[in-house]
């Protein structure tokens, strides 16, 4: 340990030039080529988003919408919990799976640039699905759609956020 603060301590003293700028140019040149670009973390983020939805799907008929008719669904469990905010755990469940999907479908740069544009990623994707559940069903509401909005944000929020900030936010309440 003493070795590192060292090499700390004599990297932060040393006043030389710092390299040329052809090979820093370089350098920034071949990271770049090698980080993911947006759209293809955007287009994994939509299959991922498609699978999710196919799964929410059969398993809850949100807005009045379901692949499967099986009776007593996901919804039903949640409006024994809550009646009120049935949209929000359904809005939390259908998030929450498709970044969860993602974590699964990204590597680890693809997904570390979707952590650092996540607001975006969520918003983008909880107003077009909103969009597309208003356009499809008649069952959608001013009341219903922020409910489902807050609990998709939330539940998606969970997701991206890391285990270490988690517990600092828990600490902290």
């Amino acid at each position: 340990m003493t070795d590192l603060k060292k090499d700390f301590q004599s990297f932060t003293e040393d006043r030389s030039p710092a390299g040329s700028s052809f090979v820093l140019n370089k350098i920034n040149v071949t990271l770049a080529q090698e980080l993911p670009s947006a759209w293809k973390v955007a287009t994994k983020l939509g299959f991922a988003h498609a699978v999710g939805t196919a799964l929410t799907m059969a398993s809850c008929s949100q807005f009045g919408l379901t692949l499967f008719n099986t009776g007593h669904d996901l919804m039903h469990t949640f409006m024994d919990v809550s009646p009120l905010f049935c949209h929000s755990l359904c809005g939390a469940y259908y998030l929450a799976l498709t970044f969860l999907l993602a974590r699964f479908f990204l590597n680890r740069e693809e997904w570390l640039v979707l952590v650092r544009t996540r607001v975006l990623s969520i918003a983008s994707v909880a107003l077009i699905s909103l969009g597309v559940f208003s356009a499809i069903s008649h069952e959608v509401t001013w009341e219903s759609a922020v409910l489902w909005l807050f609990g998709a944000s939330l539940g998606a929020e969970l997701m991206t956020v890391s285990k270490r900030s988690f517990k600092a936010f828990l600490k902290s309440i």
